[in-house]
């Protein structure tokens, strides 16, 4: 089965990736941890929720214990099977 571009398409304007900040909506791009997430963060969230701690842009919560200091993470992954060749859920979720 050979698609044939049509002769009239006009590609004048399109732009790949998806042009940034021109979304009034959340899209899927947006939870790809790119640049798309980037932006999403840096103009929606940091604005409305902005304080010191946000604005460090860390990906782990930093907590002062006695000692020093404890960063705590989260992550999540969505396998099935939860067993598959070569590994389970829990040691993807423990060592990555």
């Amino acid at each position: 089965m050979n698609k044939r571009i049509p002769d009239d398409l006009d590609f004048e304007g399109w732009t790949c990736p998806l042009p940034l900040r021109d979304h009034p909506n959340i899209i899927l791009g947006h939870g790809g941890g790119g640049k798309l997430s980037a932006e999403l963060i840096r103009h929606l969230f940091l604005p409305a929720f902005a304080n010191e701690t946000l604005l460090d842009l860390g990906d782990s919560a930093v907590l002062q214990v006695a000692g020093g200091r404890l960063a705590i993470s989260t992550d999540s992954f969505v396998v099935q099977p939860l067993f598959f060749p070569g590994g389970n859920i829990g040691h993807l979720a423990v060592n990555g």
